[in-house]
């Protein structure tokens, strides 16, 4: 019998008992995994529960009268551990002189970690140290390390008095005295020099003095452009002290920088410091500054001038100074439990019932480093931080606005466990379990890739990475405070972690974060998770990235691609039994290389699934709720299968760069239905029967309601029970029932909202409608699955849909899915953005373009040829006034050139066009409705054109400048009436150039 500690309650005790039977039956052969595809495991399924720390549907528990009746039987061996037992009781009352019992607790924690010490002294005796009600404020990190450390069967508990919250502080505590320094603004004398970048008044966190003023419903906490503009900045007695955070310019997480001065020109000199690794480009948009005293204006705001030593504050509502308690966040980390290396770690330390907060900030006064080629980057800290660590537990307790990551499991780690907690307001990610660069073979990151394949060993260099972690029970929201590239779980470089249970909501990035492929066998299951992605883009609440050592060898075949995909990713990864809710594309993200997953039994809410770029991912038993399932940019042969899912969609589909004869995708026995309304495959076909013939797939699939019990989704949007009627046409394809009520946090009562189903079908728009250039057929990147499928955001280029091997655009180097970024140098946005600078180019000149080709930069010149060129009223032509209507087919353009045009019924609307060459006919359609127009060519004497006529007639020749002086003109025109006024193309002549 090992050393129960005689405190062990009954729950903990059936724990304890079941853990000394699997180290008794580590010696016999071993069970089934909790994860079928596990290829070998020290630990099985009853060992997995007792980490989870409550009973699944794999595995039963001994109830507590059966603990408790084993307990009768151990009479010999029970007493005598009671008497090695040691309890070392603290107190914010207590005194560190005092000899520690409850009657006479010690004061501090560093004090209980002293005692800790000598009563480990005592053999396999197990140690508990009891924390009264109160606050514990630190002045240095608490580190523990082997010296601090219990055993299996007696780990070192740091836990809560039974019904005490004990508060862990990571700074100083104050009553200063306040005085006014002006209007509603309060100065107080606190000190010089102090390092803190958070005030907590009356146990609730302050605002550091911003621009604009904070607004908990916008992104940042409120945005504007001209945060740091040089007029603003003009206005700041000391502009070094500014603090700028925003978005990545592509809205790939966060971009900060701290600021360092004011430049010549009068813009603010800053230093970038994170939090991403894709570069330093600061949205145009989605910017703030805070810390400058001239931007406190705003109740609950504050400054902190620290040469002088005074704390300024605008008081927030109801908040009573005179009586008000003050604490400042100065220490980054409160508790680290590391040991020496991975073979010598600390082990066996379990924290309970405790919180955690007031902590300084990390990210402005630490250094970020990129994980892998994932887009993220991340500080090494956490308000408990754990580096060579086994065996330790943080249960049941609260992280409450820390400034950083919550938990960061850092290097070495096996067998820790964060259950049952509550996290919340956390300024970075919620629980990080991130191994070392040096545990992955040929770890490449933005800054540095490695382009060839020099090592084909499977698995880890080295130990230092987590492995067998369990997150599971806790409910984590409203993080990533300051830190937009964050997650409720991160996980990089680790083996077999199991994310299970929780419920992850309101947070700006990803929920669950995998930022690569090293090493796998992870388990995602349980969870419920909404409101995800909220403050980015392009990213998934369930995201994850296979940038792997295989992804960025850019010359090697797709067969050997496949070959390489499984030496980091050594077992797959299984997300199941969760529910998403998300209001983008993809609710499980499987981004650029991600190989090796199973997604299935899943529950998505307005969201789908991604494949991009990578081998061995299926994705079954899901219901598709309002999502499609997407292929982005595949691999040949690439080992997908999508099968008898549910999809209730009229897309259920979507490719781009994927063609599934090229990747072998399977697709088969998926029920579809979209409430009755038509089911499209395209580009491969308008009904499942054509997708069927075109390509072979979806043989055993079919077009049918599924029948859920109770009301549809479209008669009750906020449906809970997804459960299938038995005569539904999926469970005779294979659908199995996706159990009901498990997901999230064991007694969590909050939940996703409602569907939402399109109000209206999908239409064109301007940016979607594909123009012909040179040959080739080109679209704004207007959609975030376009914009994702090329690596960037809406609006930053000029997409390539087709290069036809014969066109010129080929010829010049142009290749499909090449997105433009630069046109000799500008940087382009829209459609609009390529074709002004096109349409001015003279004929024979040689155009410089900067082209992103699978997300690297390559470089070409195009030559600008001359004759004849017919453009659309899309490409390039400037619009003025307010009735202005784009029209695609189905609303008035079908007929018409490209099957749009450009219409207005007001009076005095107009057009104009900039180009370059030696004549123009305008084309367009005429009616008995439409008005005369008055055209002029650089300014001339204008013309009168009647647009009028008997019966409509498309694209008609009505305007004609002749022959002109080569170079540039302007065509203009206006309405005289409000009746219609028609654009619709253009035929331009250039001379034919060299």
């Amino acid at each position: 019998m090992r050393n129960w500690p005689p405190e062990l309650n009954t729950s903990d005790l059936c724990i304890a008992l079941q853990w000394e039977t699997i180290q008794n039956r580590r010696s016999e052969p071993r069970k089934p995994s909790v994860n079928p595809h596990r290829k070998s495991d020290d630990y099985g399924p009853l060992e997995a529960a007792m980490a989870r720390g409550r009973p699944t549907h794999r595995l039963f528990l001994a109830t507590s009268a059966a603990v408790a009746a084993l307990v009768a039987t151990l009479s010999s061996p029970w007493p005598s551990l009671a008497a090695s037992a040691t309890t070392i009781y603290v107190a914010p009352t207590g005194s560190d002189t005092a000899s520690g019992t409850a009657e006479a607790p010690i004061k501090t924690l560093t004090e209980a970690q002293s005692r800790v010490r000598k009563a480990l002294n005592t053999e396999g005796a197990p140690v508990t140290v009891r924390l009264a009600d109160g606050t514990y404020p630190l002045t240095e990190t608490l580190t523990l390390t082997e010296e601090d450390s219990g055993t299996k069967g007696a780990p070192v508990r740091w836990r809560a008095a039974p019904g005490a919250k004990p508060v862990i502080v990571g700074g100083r505590s104050l009553s200063p005295s306040w005085s006014t320094y002006s209007g509603q603004i309060q100065v107080a004398t606190v000190g010089e020099g102090l390092d803190f970048d958070q005030v907590f008044i009356d146990n609730k966190r302050q605002i550091l003095a911003r621009y604009p003023n904070y607004d908990p419903g916008k992104k940042l906490g409120g945005y504007a452009s001209d945060a740091i503009a040089p007029s603003r900045v003009a206005r700041w007695a000391n502009p070094s002290t500014a603090l700028v955070r925003g978005l990545h310019q592509s809205e790939w997480g966060g971009n900060s920088y701290r600021a360092t001065g004011r430049n010549s020109n009068g813009t603010l000199a800053m230093t970038w410091v994170g939090d991403n690794q894709r570069g330093s480009g600061l949205h145009g948009t989605y910017r703030m500054v805070e810390n400058v005293f001239e931007e406190l204006d705003s109740p609950g705001e504050w400054y902190y001038d620290k040469a002088a030593g005074k704390l300024y504050y605008w008081p927030a509502v109801g908040v009573d100074l005179s009586n008000a308690t003050v604490r400042l966040g100065e220490l980054d980390e409160l508790i680290r439990v590391q040991g020496t290396s991975s073979s010598s770690p600390a082990h066996d330390i379990t924290f309970n019932g405790l919180t955690f907060s007031d902590t300084h900030r990390t990210l402005f006064n630490s250094t970020f480093e990129p994980i892998s080629l994932s887009d993220w980057a991340i500080v090494r800290k956490g308000a408990v931080a754990l580096k060579n660590s086994s065996r330790i537990s943080i249960k049941s307790s609260t992280f409450d606005h820390v400034g950083g990551n919550a938990v960061f499991m850092d290097g070495y780690a096996d067998h820790n466990v964060v259950s049952d907690n509550v996290i919340t307001g956390a300024g970075a990610s919620g629980v990080a379990i991130v191994g070392s660069e040096r545990s992955a073979r040929q770890a490449s990151t933005w800054g540095h890739e490695i382009r060839t394949m020099s090592d084909t060993t499977p698995g880890p260099a080295t130990e230092d990475y987590p492995r067998r972690i369990t997150v599971a029970d806790n409910l984590i929201t409203n993080i990533g405070e300051y830190e937009k590239q964050s997650a409720g779980v991160q996980i990089a470089r680790a083996f077999r972690v199991t994310v299970s249970h929780n419920t992850i909501h309101d947070v700006p990035r990803a929920a669950i974060n995998i930022g690569d492929g090293t090493f796998g066998g992870h388990e995602i299951t349980g969870n419920d998770i909404w409101n995800a992605v909220r403050e980015t883009g392009d990213h998934g609440p369930i995201n994850a990235w296979g940038r792997d050592r295989f992804w960025p060898i850019r010359d090697a075949t797709d067969a050997q691609r496949k070959a390489w995909s499984k030496l980091d990713h050594l077992e797959p990864t299984i997300i199941e039994y969760n529910r998403i809710w998300h209001d983008h594309d993809w609710a499980v993200d499987l981004d650029d290389g991600s190989s090796n997953y199973i997604v299935q039994n899943n529950l998505l809410l307005n969201g789908g699934t991604k494949f991009r770029e990578g081998f061995n991912r299926t994705a079954t038993n899901n219901i598709y709720a309002n999502g499609s399932a997407h292929f982005h940019v595949s691999y040949a042969d690439n080992g997908d299968a999508v099968t008898s899912n549910v999809f209730l969609t009229g897309t259920p589909y979507q490719f781009i760069k994927a063609d599934p004869a090229f990747s072998k995708i399977r697709h088969d026995k998926n029920v579809f239905w979209n409430n009755g309304g038509p089911v499209g495959f395209s580009p491969y076909g308008s009904s499942l029967s054509g997708w069927q013939a075109s390509k072979g797939l979806d043989i055993g699939s079919t077009v049918a309601d599924p029948k859920f019990t109770g009301k549809s989704p479209w008669q009750d949007p906020a449906k809970q029970d997804w459960t299938l009627d038995a005569t539904s046409p999926a469970l005779s394809r294979g659908f199995v029932q996706i159990p009901m009520g498990s997901f999230g946090r064991p007694g969590s009562s909050d939940g996703p909202p409602p569907l939402i189903w399109p109000s209206k079908p999908q239409t064109a728009t301007r940016e979607s409608l594909p123009e012909p250039l040179l040959g080739a057929q080109i679209t704004g990147l207007y959609s975030d699955t376009l914009a994702s499928s090329v690596g960037l955001s809406q609006g930053q280029g000029i997409y390539l849909e087709s290069v036809p091997d014969s066109s010129a655009a080929a010829a010049a180097g142009l290749r499909s899915a090449d997105v433009i970024r630069k046109f000799n140098g500008t940087e382009l946005t829209w459609k609009n953005s390529f074709w002004t600078l096109w349409n001015k180019t003279p004929a024979g000149s040689k155009v410089q373009l900067e082209v992103y080709r699978n997300q690297q930069p390559v470089t070409m010149t195009v030559t600008r040829p001359g004759g004849g060129e017919k453009i659309n009223n899309t490409s390039g032509v400037t619009y003025t006034g307010n009735g202005w209507d784009w029209k695609e087919a189905k609303r008035g353009g079908a007929g018409s050139y490209l099957n749009d045009v450009d219409a207005s019924t007001t009076s005095g609307d107009s057009f104009s066009l900039i180009f370059h060459g030696t004549g123009l006919k305008m084309i367009t359609q005429t009616n008995s409705d439409e008005t005369a127009i008055m055209i002029s060519v650089d300014g001339g004497p204008e013309q009168r054109v009647d647009l009028a006529s008997p019966n409509r007639v498309y694209q008609t020749q009505v305007f004609d400048t002749g022959t002109l002086t080569a170079g540039e003109h302007t065509i203009k025109a206006r309405s005289t009436s409000n009746a219609y006024l028609i654009v619709d193309a253009f035929e331009i002549t250039r001379p034919s150039g060299s």
